[in-house]
């Protein structure tokens, strides 16, 4: 997926030798600012909301070729892993740049074009553009006077945030309670969660609990904590955005979107660790209140198999440090292999992944009731 800007990372990139030309000639403390063609969610006289929706102070352009591979995961152009001679990043500074937390609305459709108002045209002092044209161009507007753009821009009042999507208030987070690969047998696999397809479930190995079909629509809409067990205790692998349920035949699914890529078990947050070491700790005083002996007794008596949403304060303290450490990764710390998420690999590898998958839901669908985890 080619997400750019990146809020997290207050990065943007482009071809520095078409579109991004004009770009790559910006200097420390320009503006950069993104606008975007919305679709309302009401009736409105117009199709779409031109809305400006994030704001750079720059702090600094480099070449992605440039970027060093600790820094790689840091925008779309330099995940990639050959980027062009001429493909730029754009880094701003931090507490003056970020999204929007709500959009500005300054477009109005006039003359056959979306163009900006002219109240606002004259408000900023100008656009570089025939009467404030802003439909999509290869050549982006350029501000006449960009001193009184931004002193536009502060009198909106409008709070910048340096995240893409920050957790909603309330969000519902279940915690989804992964085992170990067993060493004794040679077949397993223990290829569900299909991260790379943003699916769980598929292969009927948690239908008696979490994925009972009975009472899956509870799961519509929470986001699912993936807890690995392993010897460091159990790490917090993978948040998902809020998820759908499927319904096939005979087993359930759960799908979210996007999907990405689950952190390395080694390099994944910690729910719990062997001596009670947590990196939540809210969760950690939740566990005391399990009556076993030992940390990782009192969590897996905790969550085995329940499918109710963690109280509010946990939830939200979840969703807090997961995107604290999603920000804070090196492209090491993601898993390159599914495995990679596993305490140790299974004894059998599935190296045919989306094979894998598409034979799940011809089971799930009735053509086997066999399981294939």
């Amino acid at each position: 997926m080619h997400l750019d800007p990146d809020f997290d990372y207050l990065t943007y990139g482009d071809i520095g030798d078409r579109r991004g030309s004009e770009i790559r000639q910006l200097n420390e403390d320009d503006l950069l600012v993104f606008y975007a063609g919305l679709r309302p969610l009401s009736p409105c006289q117009h199709k779409l909301i031109y809305a400006i929706i994030g704001l750079y102070v720059i702090d600094e352009i480099v070449n992605a070729v440039d970027v060093p591979q600790s820094r790689r995961n840091e925008n779309a152009h330099t995940r990639r892993q050959n980027p062009g001679p001429s493909e730029i990043v754009v880094r701003a500074k931090p507490n003056l740049s970020g999204r929007l937390e709500r959009y500005i609305p300054i477009g109005e459709y006039r003359n056959r074009a979306y163009r900006v108002r002219q109240d606002i045209l004259d408000a900023w002092g100008g656009l570089s553009v025939n009467d404030g044209y802003i439909q999509r161009s290869a050549r982006p507007p350029k501000f006449q006077k960009p001193e009184q753009f931004y002193e536009w821009f502060k009198a909106q009042n409008v709070h910048l945030i340096d995240q893409n999507n920050p957790a909603a208030t309330g969000s519902k987070v279940v915690i989804a309670h992964l085992r170990q690969p067993r060493i004794n047998d040679p077949t397993e696999m223990r290829s569900d969660p299909f991260w790379e397809f943003g699916s769980f479930g598929c292969t009927g190995c948690h239908s008696k609990n979490l994925m009972n079909p009975k009472r899956i629509q509870e799961l519509s809409g929470v986001r699912l904590a993936f807890a690995q067990g392993g010897p460091d205790g159990f790490k917090l692998v993978m948040l998902t955005p809020p998820v759908k349920v499927v319904r096939h035949q005979n087993r359930c699914e759960v799908k979210w979107d996007p999907a990405d890529q689950p952190f390395r078990y080694s390099a994944a947050p910690t729910l719990i660790g062997p001596d009670g070491y947590s990196d939540f700790k809210d969760l950690k005083n939740l566990l005391q209140s399990a009556n076993r002996s030992t940390w990782l007794g009192q969590f897996s008596s905790m969550f085995r198999s329940r499918r109710t949403p963690l109280p509010t304060r946990i939830s939200e303290q979840i969703c807090q440090v997961y995107d604290q450490f999603r920000r804070q990764a090196v492209l090491g710390d993601y898993a390159d292999q599914y495995e990679d998420a596993l305490p140790y690999p299974p004894n059998k590898i599935d190296r045919s992944r989306l094979k894998t998958y598409q034979r799940t839901i011809k089971m799930a669908n009735g053509n086997n009731k066999g399981r294939c985890c």
